[in-house]
């Protein structure tokens, strides 16, 4: 028996496929693994690839993004993941498997959900509707296989004891990373200061979705102050719905205080009012070495010859900063 497995779209190594991978190998299966690596943003080329399924007893596709299903043609395929609908899951003995890491072999860290859920419901995100309410699902003694690991927790600090969860990381010297980030209202001085002690990935990263949250940020900040410049990362989320005020004014209080903001733009950007701007903010802000060094009117010039984009965007920019505020 021959089982296909295809990864659509996703950016690091698909759990449910892993998950797959080791169920069908316990039952003496062969599996095969296709990447297609199908690209988010709708400016990049994409191109519809033909899947061969013939000889193969079943195949299956997970995709994370929704426009990624489109481009994926061949029969009988089984389509799974957020990007196919927030409904599907995978039989419960299929989700207790382990992840096999070696369809991913230039994987080299452990990867999975200590929680599922979330207690908030914010407008974007598909979270609580796809996983409902938030409660715990594994420890990180039965995620990490590896010297490092990667939780794909949705709101980990809404946890009830996150707290000792986090003493257990710190006690054993384990390299980790919490990628979707931190939601900075459940910050307090005792798990800032356990975060602070963490052998951590990267960045601390939280979220700045939207000018309202201005004050809790702003009052929760001063729990952050053992990072070194530059060491908190926040996600900003923009869609065109959002006045273009809203938007700077979160990415300049960020560069004030020297924190990292990650443009996330809604799909509904492009080909929107703002698109042009929006995308030129991203790349200015998602390029830390660039963000911390070059003011967004230097990146525009040495970004673009066409002078009247580099005005149109400027003239946005001056106009939300001349009239933002919080």
């Amino acid at each position: 028996m021959k089982i296909l497995l295809i990864d659509a779209d996703s950016t690091i190594p698909n759990l449910a496929l892993m998950r797959l991978s080791t169920w069908y190998k316990r039952v003496g299966a062969d599996v095969d693994v296709l990447r297609l690596n199908i690209p988010y943003y709708p400016s990049r080329k994409k191109i519809v690839k033909s899947v061969d399924t013939s000889g193969y007893y079943a195949a299956f596709c997970s995709c994370v993004f929704g426009c990624s299903k489109d481009y994926v043609q061949g029969n009988n395929i089984e389509f799974g993941g957020t990007g196919a609908s927030i409904y599907k899951k995978l039989d419960v003995e299929i989700e207790s498997c382990e992840p096999d890491y070696s369809i991913y072999p230039d994987c080299n860290y452990s990867i999975g959900f200590i929680s599922r859920g979330c207690i908030r419901k914010c407008g974007f995100c598909k979270v609580p509707e796809k996983e409902g309410g938030l409660r715990q699902v594994s420890t990180p003694q039965e995620i990490i296989k590896h010297k490092s690991v990667k939780f794909l927790d949705n709101n980990f600090l809404a946890l009830p004891n996150h707290k000792q969860i986090l003493a257990d990381l710190i006690s054993t010297k384990i390299r980790c990373e919490f990628n979707q980030g931190f939601d900075m209202r459940l910050l307090d001085e005792e798990n800032s200061l356990l975060l602070s002690k963490l052998n951590y990935r990267g960045e601390h990263t939280f979220a700045f979705d939207d000018i309202s949250q201005y004050k809790i940020i702003k009052s929760k900040l001063p729990l952050l102050s053992w990072a070194k410049p530059w060491q908190i990362k926040m996600f900003t989320y923009v869609n065109p719905e959002m006045d273009l005020e809203n938007f700077v004014l979160r990415i300049n209080y960020m560069r004030e205080h020297k924190i990292l903001p990650y443009v996330m733009r809604d799909i509904s950007c492009w080909g929107s009012r703002i698109s042009d701007f929006a995308t030129d903010l991203a790349a200015w802000c998602n390029q830390p070495g660039i963000f911390k060094n070059m003011d967004f009117k230097v990146f525009l010039n040495k970004r673009h010859k066409n002078s009247g984009r580099i005005t149109d965007s400027l003239k946005k920019w001056n106009f939300s900063v001349a009239n933002g505020t919080y």
